[in-house]
């Protein structure tokens, strides 16, 4: 083969292998371009079916709590080493019942002096009134003997001579006066008064503090802090007076505190439903209603200002424990036991609400449904769908325009 022959081989094979790819590139253009004129809308549209069903719907206020219940703080009332106590937390206990005890030598030692002390000063108020009466009976037996004899010389003076009438007056007069200052003389007496009446309020006091080196119970409820230990010195009273040794709740109530914030506050009413749901219970509601609404408000450093809300528990539980937090629902309105379904799948069709569905032969179809209230994300279905139906939700993926 000549060389111009070999060169216009090479230019047609060259020639031929342009052409085929060109071929190969048009028929790939025009897949692609099929693909998206025939199928574009099935690949970037999803599409979900939910299932109609019953559940609650609500519109709420939510907040943080905390529990407390009703208690009261137990602390001795006077100083003293624990020697005994009777319960620990979670007891239950009756009123008057025995919480601890201090040891009493100390007290026991007090009440016995103060018994002596008060035995004597009755014994000598005793003397005193003795010592009165004595005096008295003596002053006027005085005062007697010098009437005897000055009364019949009173009567017949001329025939004593006047000196010695004027002598036995003066006499029978000063005992007289002798006798009434002798029945004014009650000072001594009521010195002793006092001091019995003092020793009186001593044995009181050690009686006290002797009955108080026992704590005891004054309610009915359940022990939920003991502070010591037997061997420990408590102080009572004073500046410990805040230093509770014991809590005891004094009944089932249980409280939660919740701070609203004032834009919300006025959506609170007192009655209004409430749930809560406890850290430490993860999974499980409990149900109240507003028990308080403070009028004074409260507000932290940075200035927002809140009102405090109590919520009564309807059904306390003896796991919910006292300064447990939670997150607060308080109500606004609310349904039950409702047929519900995404507020996605609902749509609006010259002004009717419709549902899409698939019919018996796979083709997705509309109906017409009645709704009531929505909480946002679902809305209730009055009438149009029964629970178990499927309806449709068409999306599209971020960047493909959203929901259909």
């Amino acid at each position: 083969m000549s060389l111009p022959e070999k060169l216009t081989g090479l230019k047609n094979k060259k020639t031929f292998l342009i052409i085929a790819a060109a071929l190969c590139l048009s028929i790939a253009l025009g897949l692609y371009s099929f693909a998206v004129g025939r199928g574009g809308e099935a690949v970037a549209e999803e599409i979900k079916e939910v299932t109609v069903k019953k559940g609650e719907l609500k519109i709420d206020l939510a907040a943080d709590g905390k529990a407390e219940l009703d208690t009261v703080g137990l602390n001795f009332q006077i100083n003293g080493v624990i020697k005994e106590i009777s319960v620990q937390p979670g007891d239950q206990v009756k009123a008057g019942d025995i919480i601890a005890r201090l040891d009493a030598e100390k007290y026991q030692l007090e009440l016995e002096a103060a018994r002596a002390g008060y035995e004597a000063a009755r014994a000598k108020l005793a003397k005193a009134k003795d010592d009165y009466n004595n005096k008295l009976i003596a002053a006027k037996e005085k005062m007697d003997n010098a009437m005897l004899v000055y009364q019949p010389m009173s009567e017949v003076p001329d025939i004593f001579p006047a000196q010695e009438v004027a002598l036995k007056k003066l006499a029978a007069d000063s005992a007289r006066e002798a006798y009434e200052a002798a029945k004014r003389a009650t000072s001594d007496i009521q010195m002793e008064e006092a001091a019995v009446a003092q020793a009186l309020v001593n044995l009181k006091k050690a009686e006290k503090n002797l009955e108080d080196t026992v704590l005891r119970a004054p309610v009915n409820g359940t022990v939920l802090y003991i502070a010591n230990k037997v061997g420990e010195t408590v102080s009572g009273g004073g500046d410990n007076a805040d230093k509770q040794f014991a809590v005891v709740s004094t009944g089932d109530a249980v409280t939660v505190i919740s701070q609203v914030l004032e834009l919300d506050i006025a959506e609170v009413t007192l009655g209004q439903a409430a749930e809560v749901e406890f850290e430490a219970l993860p999974g499980e509601t409990f149900s109240g209603k507003v028990g308080g609404i403070e009028a004074l408000p409260v507000s932290d450093p940075s200035g927002i200002v809140a009102y405090e809300v109590s919520i009564l528990l309807d059904q306390p539980d003896a796991r919910i424990k006292n300064g447990m937090t939670g997150a607060v629902s308080l109500i606004i309105e609310q349904k039950k036991d409702v047929l519900i379904i995404p507020n996605a799948a609902v749509k609006r069709v010259d002004g009717a609400a419709v549902v899409e569905m698939y019919n018996e032969a796979g083709e997705i179809v509309t109906r017409k449904v009645k709704t009531g209230f929505t909480d946002g994300s679902n809305v209730e279905v009055i009438d149009g769908l029964q629970q178990g139906d499927k309806v449709v939700i068409r999306t599209r993926p971020a960047g493909q325009g959203g929901k259909v």
